[in-house]
Order: C-alpha cells, then structure tokens, then sequence
C-alpha cells in the first residue's frame, strides 16, 4: 500500500484542479496522443528522471477516457503510473482507475472509489495532526495524502491559482532553448517558466527544494505497463 500511494506522487503533472486553472490554463497546449515530455529534476539533492505521456484512449461506461502515465527514474529504481481519466487534464477525483508498476515487482490496479477513500483517510490524518507534524501536501505521508500531488509539477499544478505573471523570457534546458512566459509564486519562492510548444506545457520548474528542467519531447509514447494488473486489496 505505501508503495502504492508513492506512485501516486508522480501523478502530479496532470492532476491539475479544474477549478484553478485561471493562469496555467492559457499556457497549456492541447496534447494529442503519444505525446510526451521528460523532465530532469533535482529535488533535496538526489536527482529523477520523469517522463508525462498520454499513452492510450478507450471507452468506459460509454464514455470517451484516456490513460495518462507518468514514469520516474528514482535513487530507489523506476517506477510506472498510469491513470485513466475522461480528459487531460483533470481533477484527482475525476480518475476512474489506477496502475502501478514498481519495479519487478507486479503492477497492482486500484479503482477510482479506492483512490478517493485514500485520499480521504490522508486528508483526516493530516487535519488531525499537531502543527508542524502534518507533513508536506504530496510528499506521501499519511495514509493517501499524496494522492496525485507529488513532485515539482504537481506544485505546478496546485498553483496555478496563485501564480503571476513576470513577463516573456528565453529560458535554456536540456531539450533546447524555448520562449517562455515565467509564472511565479511569490508566497513560497516557486518560479515556472511556460510555453505552448511543449507537451504538456512545463519548460522548467525552480523553488528552494530544487530545480525540474524539459529533457525532451516526442509524439510516440506507448503504454509502459503491458502486463495484466493485480487488484489491489481492500484496506
């Protein structure tokens, strides 16, 4: 279970509040399927590799979905997540279901329902918390706290409604020189640098934790989890 909920951290980068989306959602372009980024992050001095795709589209209950996966290169080894979810992007509670694959360990499948009971039982644990002990919102403390909040861009994503425009700037990155818009939160020092040529959005992400930086980009992504998902027990 507590590898599960660490998974659900790389989500981050799609599970972004419907309702927040004032200044992010001008700068977001239109992913078609296939598309991916990857980022190089450096969080807390250990260095990641993430990449965000959109992997795959079905229906279910009748209704038009797609998988969204996020896979991470870690210090403790890769882990793959895939969320199926009615469009891209959006809000935690819209994910019907769940994969994790960690590993060579087997991929273990969790329902929306699941999911949204976790998230629950984290959002309680932390309320009831003495001040200072709650942790950090995505960090995976608690009993599904972290659900979908994780990493640099889910402090992208949670932020868009505080964010502020700085102006035009031509940022340099691994994956290429791009213009950019630079956002910023001023209220915990995060600084964000936007373009609409890239997937997904995210050129570069910086605050006191660490730095996420566009790597590369492409249009063939493919689903990494082939293999059929256990259930996940019931809590």
């Amino acid at each position: 279970m507590r590898q599960m909920i660490m998974a659900a951290g790389l989500l981050a980068a799609a599970a972004v509040p419907l309702g927040a989306q004032d200044v992010c959602s001008q700068y977001r372009p239109a992913s078609a399927m296939g598309s991916w980024a990857q980022y190089h992050s450096s969080r807390d001095g250990q260095d990641f590799t993430t990449r965000i795709a959109l992997v795959g589209q079905e229906k279910r209950d009748g209704k038009d979905a797609v998988w969204v996966e996020s896979s991470s290169e870690t210090p403790r080894g890769r882990m793959v997540s895939e969320v199926l979810v009615p469009a891209y992007p959006y809000a935690p509670d819209a994910v019907m279901e769940m994969v994790v694959k960690r590993g060579d360990q087997p991929a273990m499948k969790m329902s929306g329902s699941m999911m949204g009971m976790m998230r629950g039982q984290g959002q309680a644990a932390q309320g009831s918390a003495p001040a200072g002990q709650g942790g950090q919102p995505g960090m995976g403390r608690g009993r599904g706290g972290g659900m979908g909040r994780g990493n640099a861009m889910s402090n992208w994503a949670e932020q868009c409604r505080s964010l502020t425009v700085v102006g035009q700037e031509s940022v340099k990155v691994p994956a290429g020189t791009f213009t950019t818009t630079h956002l910023r939160n001023a209220a915990d020092s995060t600084d964000v640098w936007v373009s609409r040529e890239v997937p997904f959005g995210m050129v570069k992400s910086q605050s006191p934790r660490g730095t996420m930086e566009l790597s590369g980009t492409g249009k063939d992504a493919k689903k990494s989890i082939t293999e059929t998902p256990q259930a996940m027990p019931g809590m």
